[in-house]
């Protein structure tokens, strides 16, 4: 992966808004998604005066369903939006044979994955622009930040140009982010992951502490200071990691296999993938019957579990509006986010943890809930 040719944001989300900006993405524009995201990527589209327009999903990827995209394209569509979720890839030939039938940019939300091929090829080059996240969450964390990286030559010089634009993130944004990171790698572990969580969004809250996303993120409103670059410090961590990213793809496939080996001897249902993907998964996806309870459950029993996607938008539960999203819109998407919940493949799930994780969803599994 050509990462270090690219242009670096101090978050992922930044990198998508710089790359619809160098694709004159503006009022009146439409651009194409999935029913199936973070809020924050309709907010980039929303922020540039344009009209995000949604598309249901695949249920067999969670990705955007192509089939589906012909239908939402009128004179106005500028681009797609081929979100790669959990690090599965998109059906990147039919989108791109569709961009190119209506002369639209394809763009690849990379935020989930690091190392995910397509056919051969890694997902990020098979567009004319991808947006890749370094925040906590993602296959590598700068605690925050994220990276374009752009296949379109147009695209890329118009991109150099607004990037130069963009502001460089205060001292004390660095500092608090650098110990945040310090605290995250040396005491964060999954049996304290619920308490971590609660803690970071109540410290975040306050800005104390440098948070994923502002207050106003989430009501659609652009925050003050959003153009931002990549401090040195966040470039530098990114460097450092990438050096141990094949390890870090050897961690999260072995974790993957070790989860399907034990569901499959539960008798619960895998992925089933087409074999020209490879995916590198960050989170593992499992259906479940009553998503509110088991949640409640792996909190009491300390397993760490990920809600990805509460909603079409997440992790909005209303307001959906304001990015233009309705109910209805992708009766899918909006089913399989009331059931659906995540495995975790980082560095820090070892035999131990995958082993707890198993003999509670074996639990879920005979109260009925699998």
């Amino acid at each position: 992966m050509m990462v270090f040719e690219g242009f670096f944001f101090f978050r992922g989300r930044v990198a998508l808004y710089a790359i619809l900006k160098a694709m004159g993405v503006g009022p009146g524009d439409e651009v194409i998604l999935p029913g199936f995201t973070c809020v924050v990527v309709p907010n980039a589209i929303v922020y540039l005066g344009a009209k995000p327009v949604y598309v249901d999903i695949d249920p067999q990827t969670y990705n955007i369903d192509p089939d589906k995209i012909k239908d939402k394209i009128t004179n106005k569509t500028k681009a797609i939006i081929a979100q790669h979720t959990f690090g599965i890839p998109a059906h990147m030939d039919q989108i791109q044979s569709i961009a190119r039938e209506y002369n639209l940019y394809v763009i690849e939300d990379s935020c989930h994955t690091l190392g995910s091929k397509y056919k051969g090829k890694e997902v990020g080059s098979l567009s004319d622009a991808a947006f890749f996240s370094s925040q906590w969450s993602k296959p590598v964390t700068t605690g925050l930040g994220g990276w374009a990286v752009v296949n379109n030559q147009e695209v890329r010089e118009n991109l150099s140009r607004i990037y130069n634009q963009f502001l460089e993130p205060s001292f004390l944004e660095v500092a608090l982010l650098r110990l945040e990171y310090l605290v995250y790698s040396k005491f964060l572990s999954p049996d304290i992951f619920w308490f971590a969580i609660d803690l970071y969004r109540k410290l975040s809250s306050k800005k104390i502490l440098v948070g994923s996303s502002e207050s106003c993120e989430l009501k659609s409103v652009k925050p003050k200071g959003y153009e931002k670059k990549m401090s040195a410090w966040q470039r530098q961590t990114l460097e450092r990691q990438l050096k141990s990213l094949q390890q870090i793809i050897n961690h999260r496939k072995w974790v993957t296999s070790q989860y399907e080996k034990h569901l499959k001897d539960m008798g619960i249902q895998t992925l089933r993938l087409p074999d020209y993907m490879e995916p590198v998964l960050l989170r593992y996806p499992i259906l479940v019957k009553d998503k509110e309870r088991v949640i409640q459950m792996a909190r009491r029993e300390r397993i760490e579990l990920g809600d990805w996607f509460l909603s079409p938008v997440h992790p909005n539960l209303e307001g959906w509006e304001q990015v233009f999203y309705y109910k209805g819109m992708c009766p899918i998407s909006e089913d399989i986010c009331q059931r659906i919940v995540n495995l975790p493949t980082h560095t820090k799930i070892k035999e131990k943890e995958i082993e707890k994780t198993m003999e509670f969803l074996a639990k879920l599994k005979k109260e009925g809930l699998l």
